[in-house]
């Protein structure tokens, strides 16, 4: 039989388990891996010198792009500063202090571990009418048959098999629990926490050692040489310290060049689309971006060109031009059958531009291959599972990969396409054109003329839109079309 004062000492295990419980749940808590890893995180810096803290407060988003906009002109230059400072932080890990800061995070998270197991089912054993909602309870405790206990003695074994309750544990719960409340912790608060970890490290040092639980359990299955299963930590804060900050910094990096290039064509912008709002592209747009940065260190990497290309597809390329280009491409009559093939070719490519861009819309929707209910899916689950973040990350490369391959392909095709109308505009105020023999009738029709006076007022845009786009694709100024 378990006496009743093995009872107790699971009572006691449990009252000064749940203050810690309730501080881990918010802080340090596997349940939320971000949280959990931005709080290790804090933990980690402490070990900084303050002045390697200030440098590692330099290297944050607002700060890095606050220096590259003050010397524009010395950007690379910046870059590869701020790089070294980044590497000469990641170096100071590899020291004494920080390898012994492993060690103690990983006995942190052995007693949050510890903190959260279920104490109750243990404690209606000896007592069966224990409610642990009801603070003010007091246990009557009975003794119970061990054979009862089996199992909750294995958990329990496991959970405490390798425990650890030292100065450096102690000091780690009270800096995040300051963390936590923001402030400094009163003398009562650090009396209370203390208070708590010494009572647990007693009982589990003295009263339900490992030793006398592995003993317990080898009568329990009638096995001298039963040996339980104990949690031993593994893996290396350290390492996911420096990983994240790797992470954080390539990302930020991307986002500053991203957002320094994106501010450089606001003129430009102004110019093609004078009092114009720019069109969205579905739900590859800035609110969910603004979630993927807030959340992961993700971005959607090409949202403002998407954005140009729709909106230039719809106010430059309209059903106007499309109809123009359709009649010379089926009443034309070309100098040259395969001019008039590859003519025809690239009249369909431009009207299907505007539908590329709306399916890439559409593969966001539900059941789709880039639904973004399955994206905040694993943004949500990737706080308990990392194995979410890979596929969360997966997805957005994959995405991204498609953005700008659509911005290539469409780009490519509209540059192609400009060059084709400026030589048609060209050939139309000659006497006699060359390249398509009617041209100028097909052009200046009635049905056409109206057209054609609006595409030659904004033909010159077209260069502002190629020069925009300059920015995030490569334009071939080869490859022109064969007209002889």
């Amino acid at each position: 039989m378990l006496l009743p004062n093995f009872g107790e000492a699971i009572f006691a295990l449990y009252k000064n388990a749940r203050p810690l419980d309730n501080l881990f749940s918010v802080t340090l808590s596997n349940i939320d891996l971000p949280r959990q890893h931005r709080f290790e995180a804090q933990l980690i810096m402490t070990g900084y010198s303050p002045e390697s803290q200030a440098d590692l407060e330099s290297l944050s988003f607002e700060k890095r792009k606050a220096d590259i906009e003050a010397e524009p002109m010395h950007e690379d230059r910046i870059f590869i500063r701020q790089r070294k400072l980044l590497e000469k932080i990641l170096k100071e890990l590899n020291t004494e202090s920080f390898k012994k800061m492993d060690s103690d995070i990983l006995n942190l998270r052995q007693l949050v571990e510890f903190c959260h197991y279920n104490f109750v089912p243990f404690m209606q054993l000896f007592d069966s009418n224990f409610i642990p909602s009801d603070f003010a309870y007091k246990p009557s405790y009975s003794e119970v048959q061990i054979t009862k206990t089996t199992n909750l003695l294995e958990d329990l074994c496991y959970q405490i098999g390798s425990f650890q309750i030292d100065s450096a544990v102690a000091s780690a719960v009270l800096a995040v629990a300051q963390l936590r409340k923001g402030s400094e912790l009163t003398d009562l608060e650090r009396e209370g926490y203390l208070g708590n970890l010494k009572k647990i490290n007693y009982i589990v040092n003295r009263i339900l050692s490992p030793e006398k639980l592995k003993t317990l359990l080898k009568y329990c299955y009638g096995d001298p040489n039963f040996e339980p299963q104990i949690s031993r930590p593994s893996g290396s804060p350290r390492q996911e310290f420096a990983n994240m900050l790797q992470s954080r910094y390539e990302a930020d990096e991307q986002r500053i060049k991203t957002e320094i290039q994106n501010e450089t064509i606001s003129e430009e912008l102004h110019s093609l689309f004078p009092n114009m709002p720019l069109q969205e592209v579905g739900a590859y747009n800035q609110n969910f971006n603004a979630i993927l940065q807030k959340e992961t260190s993700l971005s959607f990497k090409w949202l403002l060109p998407l954005k140009v290309l729709k909106t230039f597809l719809t106010v430059y390329v309209t059903d106007g031009v499309k109809n123009l280009l359709n009649d010379i491409s089926i009443e034309g009559f070309f100098n040259n059958p395969e001019y008039k093939s590859n003519f025809s070719s690239m009249v369909f490519s431009v009207a299907n531009a505007a539908s590329e861009v709306q399916k890439f819309e559409d593969s966001f929707g539900n059941g789709q291959k880039n639904s973004i209910s399955v994206l905040q899916g694993y943004i949500t689950d990737s706080k308990r599972d990392k194995d979410f973040y890979n596929r969360l990350e997966k997805s957005v490369a994959i995405i991204n990969e498609e953005a700008h391959n659509l911005l290539q392909t469409q780009v490519t095709i509209l540059h192609t396409l400009s060059r084709e109308l400026g030589e048609l505009l060209e050939d139309a105020k000659k006497p006699s054109c060359e390249l398509i023999s009617n041209l100028k009738v097909l052009m200046m029709s009635s049905r056409n003329r109206d057209q054609t006076n609006i595409l030659e007022a904004q033909y010159q845009n077209w260069n502002i839109f190629f020069e925009i786009m300059k920015n995030y694709v490569i334009i071939n100024t080869n490859g022109e079309m064969n007209h002889e």
